[in-house]
């Protein structure tokens, strides 16, 4: 099972999440939304692909550039990304996998 679905990414949109760094410093993020990029849902052989993009938000108390970081939820875990700051408070996660076999 895959933990960052586009579907359980999905539950997530207006609750918060949390990154933090290698530092120790966190920020706390609202998940604004969840969209499929081109590439989302079946490939030629049938096979499931992930493409999607979470956008979220901060309060403006920390600033995050962009980077690996650890996004941790209580529903989904501490899942290690890498984290686009877009600009002023908005953040964003590109998602891209696809399954295997």
């Amino acid at each position: 099972m895959n933990p960052l679905s586009m579907n359980n990414a999905q539950k997530l949109i207006g609750e918060t999440i949390s990154l933090f760094d290698e530092q120790g410093r966190e920020g706390h993020f609202v998940v604004d939304a969840v969209l499929p990029l081109e590439r989302h849902g079946f490939d030629d052989l049938g096979r499931v692909i992930e493409h999607f993009v979470i956008n979220f938000q901060g309060d403006g108390s920390t600033h995050f550039p962009d980077g690996h970081y650890h996004f941790k939820h209580p529903k989904l875990g501490e899942i290690p990304l890498y984290v686009f700051h877009k600009s002023g408070h908005d953040y964003e996660i590109i998602v891209d996998s696809q399954q295997v076999g």
